[in-house]
């Protein structure tokens, strides 16, 4: 739960520092005070490479631990004392004897307090920009009054991370103990809660039975709603966790996400960019001419069709589609069949070759969509799809142009009940296994079912 977005801080925290340890030398290069090191064969090129691996290896290795992403003073200057130790050992050696001690040290002394200081400020700084918003984690607590007042002063402290604790339920109400936060009842109130007060996440505080946990797993489940449960120690619940510490507690995941990472989530935003704004000039606007006049011919009315789905976290937002219907707002939600004598000539071909997807890419654009994710569904099919277990978990991340589930045959109308099964476990692995490497393999094979469809592209 806290796993990926601290080390996504400590990422980025080490990429930061990368950077000001080069505008560092560049300063110090201008003014001449590495004059005698640039003199040195080498000398120049050791201090850059030397010093950017130790940041970053102790960033990553040591800077990445959960329970080190917001430091103390003192482990700041630990933090700093690795990185250059590091990289005396990997390369600063070849400075000495030709270059002066002193000169050395101020160097190294200089580096220790730049990094002492961004240590100490990076990730508060890069907290309070990354976690806001809708990255922000509204929680509710379940368990004894002793067990929330425990877990409540553990939360708060995390509010740079982005956790918000805005009160608990459980099955009775302690007068002799204060939590801090607002009471809401038992678990039959429960839906009603995640409505009012906007909840992202539920964690199970204490100790719990096998058909507690199951169920409100199965509620979480079904209403979209991410869900830990936390221990003080390390104990086996029914279902599949993943388990992290946080001081004294265990925290089990019920979803493993790895775009719950901010560096993750800035990979993936940047290979969204880097696809969509090509795309959008190179291969859009040229279809969308020849759409154009297909459509005068043909069908004629306006050139793009929007289209309203549910996005991440099941919010409503409009998609944008070439018009590949005659205009028809009847049966607009009335998914699209063989032969659909709504389809007009031309743009049967470009529904083959999933062409009227093309304009989503004004989407990805507005952050709307990425390029590759769980496809957005009809919000009128939502209901109806929703009945597969663990359907909202696909919400979890932006719905994409392409998928895991799109590229593995998983296209066209859903007529079975597994259609829809298969699609929805293709989803659910993205969300918990993905790598940019994953992203990129999808992309490819799309470009290649694009050349090639399948047979069940119409």
């Amino acid at each position: 739960m806290f796993g990926y977005r601290a080390r996504g801080v400590a990422a980025l925290v080490g990429a930061a520092q990368c950077l000001l340890h080069l505008g560092a030398l560049v300063c110090a290069f201008q003014f001449g005070w590495l004059e005698s090191i640039l003199k040195t064969e080498g000398g120049f090129g050791v201090l850059c490479w030397s010093w950017a691996v130790g940041i970053w290896a102790e960033a990553l290795w040591k800077g990445g631990r959960i329970a080190s992403w917001h430091p103390s003073a003192r482990l700041c200057a630990q933090r700093s004392v690795f990185a250059a130790v590091f990289s005396a050992a990997v390369g600063a050696h070849r400075l000495f004897g030709e270059v002066a001690m002193g000169g050395i040290v101020h160097l190294w002394l200089g580096h220790l307090t730049m990094l002492a200081a961004s240590h100490w400020v990076l990730p508060r700084v890069f907290g309070g920009l990354l976690f806001h918003d809708h990255h922000k984690h509204r929680v509710v607590v379940v368990g004894t009054s002793r067990k929330v007042a425990d877990l409540g002063r553990l939360l708060s402290a995390q509010r740079g991370l982005g956790y918000y604790p805005v009160g608990w339920m459980g099955a009775e109400l302690e007068s002799d103990v204060e939590t801090g936060l607002p009471f809401y009842g038992g678990q039959p109130k429960f839906e009603e809660v995640v409505r009012s007060e906007r909840v992202d996440q539920v964690i199970l505080a204490g100790e719990h039975s096998d058909s507690e946990v199951l169920q409100w797993r199965s509620d979480c489940e079904r209403l979209g709603v991410r869900m830990a449960v936390a221990q003080s120690f390390s104990q086996s619940h029914a279902g599949q966790f993943s388990w992290e510490n946080r001081g004294e507690w265990m925290f089990g995941v019920s979803c493993r996400e790895p775009l719950q990472s901010p560096f993750n989530r800035i990979l993936k935003r940047l290979l969204d960019l880097a696809v969509a704004v090509p795309a959008l000039v190179l291969v859009v606007l040229p279809v969308a001419c020849a759409t154009w006049v297909a459509q005068r011919m043909q069908s004629p009315g306006p050139l793009f069709y929007r289209q309203w789905r549910h996005g991440r976290q099941n919010r409503p937002f409009s998609v944008w589609k070439f018009r590949t219907m005659h205009s028809n707002p009847a049966l607009a939600a009335v998914q699209a069949r063989r032969e659909d004598p709504r389809i007009y000539a031309f743009a049967a071909w470009l529904r083959r070759h999933s062409l009227d997807e093309l304009p989503q890419f004004l989407n990805v654009l507005t952050g709307e969509m990425s390029v590759v994710g769980p496809r957005p569904h009809f919000v009128e099919h939502t209901g109806r799809f929703s009945k597969q277990e663990r359907y909202h978990v696909r919400s979890f991340v932006k719905p994409g142009i392409t998928g895991l589930a799109q590229v593995n045959g998983c296209r066209g109308e859903v007529v079975r009940q597994d259609d829809m099964q298969r699609r929805v476990q293709f989803d659910i692995r993205y969300v918990e296994q993905w790598s940019l490497w994953l992203d990129v393999s999808i992309i490819a094979r799309t470009v290649f079912q694009v050349l090639h469809p399948p047979d069940t592209a119409y």
